[in-house]
């Protein structure tokens, strides 16, 4: 199994425009082939930093999530959402 932990530092007033977006990656990604887990944290003490933890069988099922239509829109739109770059960790379990 491969999990993925995705740091998301978004601006205030981005904040809904990047929720509106990430709810339907969340339940699309949910349905997929090769998914154990998808759910979306907040931070308690950081206001606007999320965490997307993901659990997924192997490479070949992030390789397949990657070609998600609402994965690809996130992408496009996510430099205008951000503060930073997202910081991406992948550990095999």
């Amino acid at each position: 199994m491969k999990i993925i932990n995705a740091v998301f530092f978004i601006k205030a007033d981005k904040r809904e425009d990047f929720l509106a977006d990430i709810a339907p990656l969340i339940e699309s990604s949910r349905a997929e082939a090769g998914n154990h887990g998808y759910q979306l944290y907040e931070a308690v003490d950081l206001p606007n930093q999320f965490v997307m933890v993901e659990e997924w069988e192997d490479q070949a099922a992030i390789d397949q999530h990657n070609t998600n239509p609402h994965f690809l829109h996130l992408m496009d739109h996510l430099k205008d959402y951000s503060t930073a770059d997202p910081i991406i960790k992948v550990a095999d379990q």
